[in-house]
């Protein structure tokens, strides 16, 4: 039984915990996932640190222009790692309305993400997409998403009737959730209760997305997020980390 977590946050998360520690503890059952990040340099330091564990984790590597600092000057960087195949998915990338800060940076936002569309599409990577309280924009642009290989909303915010529409628009999109169905969201909840399994992912999103009371978010929770989705489906752990393991290998396996 392998447990997939969708998406994280490696260099901070060492900086929490200890990665050997866990490593150590997840070469059984097993641990695949896929950790984001947002600068050069923690790129750098997020792939020696996926090389370092490759033998106890399988990870794959993402990089975006974050929607809550869309840093175009990182774009040709962000291409010389797709030109390289040192990338397994774009992201995070999306839109963030959540403060008056970050609506006003809507301009670079929607560029940012443009890009990544663009180049998801021509390079054949899937997206991570980050979106707070932007929904909107997700239907505008869905003759884009439809050109994607694959587009996974992190943390998904919204409703399964939202999800459903995303889907029915042609996207082959996938919905991520982690500590909220935890922390009781009746959306993500029912999400998880309700979406076809085929669709689904789950994710620590750590070191952050806590629980009241948490410093941080440790990798290891990602059990604790399975073990909660298969009580909402009524679902053996070991059948719903199967199910998921092949979404995780449709999606990243590109390479």
């Amino acid at each position: 039984m392998t447990y997939c977590d969708a998406h994280f946050h490696l260099v901070q998360s060492a900086s929490y915990e200890n990665l050997s520690s866990f490593a150590e503890a997840f070469v059984a059952p097993g641990f695949k996932g896929c950790t984001c990040s947002h600068s050069e340099e923690e790129f750098l330091v997020q792939e020696s640190l996926a090389a370092e564990f490759s033998e106890a984790l399988a990870l794959k590597l993402a990089f975006g222009l974050h929607p809550q600092n869309p840093d175009l000057s990182l774009a040709p960087f962000l291409e010389q790692l797709l030109r390289e195949k040192r990338i397994d998915a774009i992201g995070e990338t999306g839109f963030d309305f959540f403060t008056s800060e970050f609506r006003s940076d809507r301009l670079r936002q929607d560029e940012a993400w443009h890009l990544s569309l663009e180049l998801s599409s021509f390079y054949g990577l899937p997206v991570v997409i980050h979106d707070r309280k932007a929904l909107d924009l997700i239907f505008r642009d869905a003759s884009l998403l439809k050109k994607i290989p694959a587009a996974v909303f992190h943390s998904f915010a919204f409703g399964p009737r939202e999800a459903l529409s995303i889907l029915n628009h042609g996207i082959n999109a996938y919905f991520s959730f982690g500590k909220a169905i935890l922390n009781g969201n009746k959306k993500s909840m029912a999400c998880v209760a309700e979406l076809p399994l085929e669709r689904l992912f789950f994710e620590t999103d750590a070191p952050y997305q806590t629980l009241k009371g948490e410093s941080f978010t440790p990798l290891g929770d990602i059990k604790l997020v399975y073990q909660k989705a298969s009580e909402l489906r009524n679902c053996p752990p070991d059948q719903l980390c199967a199910s998921v393991g092949r979404n995780f290998s449709l999606v990243f396996d590109r390479h």
